[in-house]
């Protein structure tokens, strides 16, 4: 029990390192920045940060949210974005156990993680993250259809499902109204995680996604942080949603069916 917690609270504290990490290259990547230099620094003056300011989740409570030296403020976005690195790490440790499933898993919210901040931030997503999340998902895939017994059609159902279900909403509102409603990397992206899926649990992620979008979006709007006309980064959200699936999906249907 005891090493159990203690490995608990170590996960977690790699997840709050690896979003804190994230973080930067959420921030430099975009700007064609390097990831290593220079040292972590306030963007409004310049101020290199002491290793004392640079702890994930504490700095910004000591700091109050602001630079210590011009008191800028530093985004909201990436305190609760740390948090959740840890928390996602902490939930998946706790339901898979120290387990292979329990690797895959974290790897793959680890880059779930990463999707949807540098989406969220910048509407955009790389190519290598792509890579990164089908190269995982494959391994998985393999994992337990061969070592596990799993049905393999499942999964491959589930991606063409979920991939041709958010391909079609792209078209028919391309088709009727010109606009792209999703990029094509949401399309994709769906793809890939119905293959993670399967079949039987890509609803969850699809609802997940829609409720949470829809209660953080609206409450911006309302808020006046953004305009109804601002575009809407649904990766994210999407992220959210497919990390929930993953850990807990199969638990929900069981629960739904059995109830």
């Amino acid at each position: 029990m005891v090493l159990t917690i203690l490995l608990g609270v170590l996960f977690t504290l790699l997840g709050f390192v690896f979003a804190s990490f994230f973080g930067v290259v959420i921030c430099r990547v975009p700007n064609g920045e390097s990831i290593v230099k220079p040292a972590s620094h306030c963007d409004s003056c310049g101020h290199v940060l002491k290793w004392y300011e640079n702890i994930p989740i504490l700095s910004y409570i000591f700091l109050g949210g602001k630079c210590k030296e011009c008191k800028a403020r530093i985004p909201v976005f990436f305190f609760i974005y740390e948090i959740l690195g840890g928390l996602t790490i902490c939930l998946a440790y706790v339901q898979f156990g120290l387990s292979i499933n329990f690797l895959f898993a974290s790897l793959i919210t680890l880059i779930l993680l990463l999707i949807g901040g540098y989406d969220y931030k910048t509407n955009t997503i790389l190519d290598i993250f792509w890579i990164i999340f089908l190269a995982l998902t494959i391994g998985w895939f393999v994992y337990r259809i061969v070592v596990l017994n799993h049905v393999w059609w499942h999964y491959l159902v589930g991606a063409a499902a979920l991939g041709g279900f958010f391909l079609l909403i792209k078209v028919v509102f391309y088709l009727i109204k010109k606009v792209d409603v999703l990029g094509t990397g949401d399309v994709i992206f769906m793809a890939v995680a119905g293959l993670l899926l399967g079949y039987k649990t890509i609803l969850i992620a699809v609802v997940v996604a829609s409720i949470v979008g829809c209660i953080i979006e609206l409450s911006l709007i309302a808020a006046k942080k953004k305009d109804r006309e601002s575009p809407i980064p649904f990766c994210p959200y999407l992220a959210l949603g497919v990390f929930v699936a993953m850990v807990y999906g199969e638990s929900i249907v069981n629960l739904i069916i059995g109830g």
